[in-house]
């Protein structure tokens, strides 16, 4: 819908939506835009609309109709063109409703006053106003109106309380104001903590409305199609700094302090705009700035959008406090983290060096010796130090990478026997024993048997770990678990892999964080990976791991994987074609 807007004259600031093919512009109150400035006739011009043209036509007035300065009997007008009739001056603009947003250039406070600079219309507290949504004028558009605020107050409190990140927050707020006001552009401002000045953080355009001026103006730069607008924003000072100062939400405009207006040109070739600048406050902080504007044609904005603004600002200051809140703990909980994580990860390899070590001065000086039965005990040592430097470092990778499993048909059973095979030195060691009971009659699943491997012996040499010497028992078992009933009972089985242990238990403390990476009861024994690593591969199985433990009771893991069916073409491959499997896996 097209408007003219009063930029100059008795009527300044008045909006009139044209409606209708024929609009008479005069001082009769009958007129479709009626003026109250008494050099204006009667009934001074007419605004005809054919064919998507605006045909402007003087009514033989006393004092003349004019567009751009220039005197016209009749005459085509275009948004951004200024129509003079008596003394009162008027552009035509046209309401885009529906607005498609696009990112833009740089923004920058206009410090050298390269820019009109902005008179203050009128300032409002920043607070959030919930009177804003209502209205004492009782007419359907208005009750309407202000029914939609109060809906979109409601929304953007909403949605941006569930937003975490700086930036995410700064674009959802520039996304959503333009359902608040009818801007053409809008932008965020903050202060940066490491500069000590304001920057911007977030930047939207109305590109179709950048798309339309262009084509007015008849611009030989197309933009291409998705070409992000590449001009900077050149800010007034004044309203930024007095908002910023006195913590209040400014309206202001240019048009009034323009000279160039005595001299007829387009208002849309001036860049007069109509602009609302209100803070972003988080309680008595004032963290920067949310700035939006409007070229003067399209509409400009009313003191009822700058309460709207005000309390969008202050909805804003609130989200964005609670968001750097969350970034600033967040930060701090990693950085507890990756110092827990190094200094237990410094203990651990300072024992595997120290292992190393003294396996090495055991060769040294049984090679002087020339004592073959000492070498071989210290290798011995050196191998079983090795051995925990190539579990680390698999950790390390297994917990640092997100990773998809390279799955094929398997046995599961032969993948756990292996498991109890390459721990049975371990619980040699302790003389612990370990039981399998392995059901025989279980089918293949499609897993990733590297991956399961690494787990379950991640699990078990925690269990050997835990059982005391010579009494020690650790058992492991497979099962199939049915779930559901009926037709779907098949669909829903389970694998289960059980690892029981008659070890000293697991407080009731740790229970809790059994699961969490550097996490560790055996001290500087353990990194805390293991069963973490553990975790995220059966975890990407899809499937789930629990422990059941009580202080000298000892503890079950137990081990749930979704049986499911291989993709058809890794079905028919045959065993003899390995690769190709773990290709399709």
């Amino acid at each position: 819908m097209a408007n003219l807007t009063v930029i100059q004259g008795d009527d300044r600031g008045k909006v009139f939506d044209l409606r209708g093919s024929r609009i008479v512009l005069g001082r009769d109150p009958q007129c479709e835009v009626s003026l109250t400035d008494h050099s204006v006739s009667r009934h001074h011009a007419e605004l005809r609309i054919e064919e998507g043209k605006f045909h402007l036509i003087d009514h033989a007035s006393s004092n003349g109709t004019f567009v751009n300065g220039e005197r016209i009997d009749e005459a085509v007008v275009r948004p951004g063109d200024q129509i003079r009739v008596g003394a009162v001056i008027l552009t035509l603009g046209r309401v885009v409703t529906q607005p498609r947003l696009t990112s833009g250039g740089p923004v920058y406070i206009d410090e050298a006053g390269n820019v009109v600079d902005a008179a203050i219309q009128a300032t409002a507290r920043s607070e959030f106003d919930p009177l804003v949504a209502l209205t004492e004028r009782e007419d359907q558009a208005s009750q309407r109106r202000a029914a939609e605020n109060l809906k979109v107050l409601f929304e953007f409190s909403t949605t941006l309380g569930a937003i975490l990140n700086t930036q995410q927050l700064c674009d959802a707020i520039l996304d959503m104001v333009f359902e608040v006001v009818d801007a053409d552009r809008a932008f965020i401002l903050l202060h940066d903590e490491a500069s000590g000045s304001i920057v911007p953080k977030a930047v939207r355009f109305r590109d179709d409305l950048i798309g339309e001026i262009e084509a007015e103006r008849g611009s030989g730069q197309k933009q291409a199609e998705g070409e992000q607008p590449k001009q900077p924003i050149l800010v007034s000072r004044t309203i930024v700094n007095y908002c910023l100062d006195h913590g209040e939400g400014v309206l202001a405009t240019n048009a009034m302090q323009d000279r160039r207006f005595e001299q007829g040109d387009s208002v849309q070739d001036l860049g007069i705009r109509s602009a609302i600048c209100v803070p972003i406050k988080a309680r008595d902080r004032r963290l920067g700035v949310l700035h939006v504007d409007t070229q003067i044609q399209q509409r400009p904005f009313t003191e009822v959008d700058l309460r709207m603004m005000t309390s969008v600002g202050y909805l804003a200051g609130l989200a964005l406090e609670n968001t750097q809140l969350v970034e600033s703990a967040l930060r701090n909980e990693r950085l507890a983290a990756v110092g827990e994580a190094v200094a237990s990860l410094s203990h651990y390899i300072k024992n595997i060096l120290q292992g190393l070590q003294g396996g090495a001065s055991v060769i040294e000086t049984a090679l002087k010796a020339d004592d073959l039965g000492r070498i071989r005990r210290g290798w011995e040592i050196v191998r079983r130090n090795q051995t925990r430097i190539n579990d680390l470092v698999l950790d390390m990778l297994h917990y640092s990478r997100k990773r998809e499993p390279v799955r094929q048909q398997q046995n599961v059973n032969a993948v756990l026997r292996e498991v109890i095979e390459l721990a049975a030195p371990r619980a040699a060691e302790k003389q612990a024993e370990v039981v399998s009971r392995l059901d025989p009659g279980l089918p293949e699943i499609w897993i990733d048997p590297n991956g399961i491997h690494h787990a379950c012996l991640n699990i078990v040499a925690n269990a050997i770990d835990a059982v005391e010497r010579r009494t020690g028992r650790v058992t492991v078992s497979t099962s199939v678990e049915e779930a559901g009933s009926g037709r779907r009972r098949d669909r829903r089985r389970q694998f289960v892999i059980t690892v029981a242990d008659n070890g000293v238990g697991i407080a009731e403390e740790d229970l809790q964080r059994i699961f969490q990476a550097f996490h560790s009861t055996k001290g500087h024994q353990g990194t805390g990976l293991g069963l973490a690593v553990s975790q995220k591969i059966i975890h990407e199985h899809g499937g789930t791991i629990e422990v059941e433990s009580h202080v000298g009771g000892g503890s079950t893991f137990t081990i749930r994987l979704p049986i499911v069916e291989p993709p058809v073409a890794a079905a028919a491959t045959g065993p003899e074609d390995e690769s190709e499997k773990t290709r399709l896996g």
